[in-house]
């Protein structure tokens, strides 16, 4: 078995304030190793997904995933837009996140279920960061297009995303424009512009 290599994180951030070095390392990479993540790692990401919080404990969120090699993993980057797929396409795995419509005890809509599908991708990529291996969330993609491609219920599941996830690589084994985004230093928000304190 290939030994994996451990790249130097780029993209680590400077912030104001003491942040867990989990959210600070995690980051949208698109440089991916020619190296494949193990069953066990997939499923360990996977199971941190199940972890995350949801509405009534309905845990909404469903995966689709295909390891590079496979034709499964061929037709979902056939289902990705055109910016995504040149690089997206050297990831080691890449997977569908789905989000369930509606409660299952009640059959009533869940109007949560895509905001907790996004916790639990959150979750999953926050598991990744702590075994060295990095994500990428993609909206880039044809929705009718992977509908029939995977035949998904589009009434009873909506596509929260594509994502992709790999070890990292150098940024240098990326073209243009990809590199240069590769090695842009990461900005946020300042707190203030979207929060608001109350003091009455």
């Amino acid at each position: 078995m290939k030994e994996k290599i451990i790249m130097a994180n780029p993209k680590i951030p400077t912030t104001k304030h003491k942040i867990h070095h989990l959210i600070t390392e995690r980051w949208s990479a698109r440089s991916f190793a020619d190296q494949t993540i193990g069953d066990s790692t997939i499923e360990t990401l996977f199971e941190a997904a199940s972890w995350s919080a949801s509405s009534m404990n309905e845990q909404p969120w469903r995966y689709i995933y295909a390891k590079r090699g496979s034709q499964a993993f061929d037709r979902m980057v056939e289902c990705l837009m055109d910016g995504n797929q040149p690089w997206a396409k050297n990831g080691s795995h890449l997977f569908i996140s789905l989000a369930k419509r509606k409660f299952e005890h009640k059959g009533q809509a869940n109007r949560h279920h895509m905001f907790d599908t996004g916790a639990a991708n959150a979750t999953l990529l926050m598991q990744a960061a702590q075994m060295d291996v990095f994500g990428h969330l993609m909206g880039g993609f044809h929705y009718d297009k992977a509908l029939v491609a995977f035949d998904i219920d589009n009434e009873e599941y909506e596509i929260a995303c594509f994502g992709v996830i790999g070890y990292l690589a150098a940024p240098d084994a990326l073209p243009e424009p990809f590199k240069s985004r590769e090695l842009t230093p990461r900005t946020r928000k300042a707190v203030n512009e979207f929060t608001t304190h109350l003091e009455e």
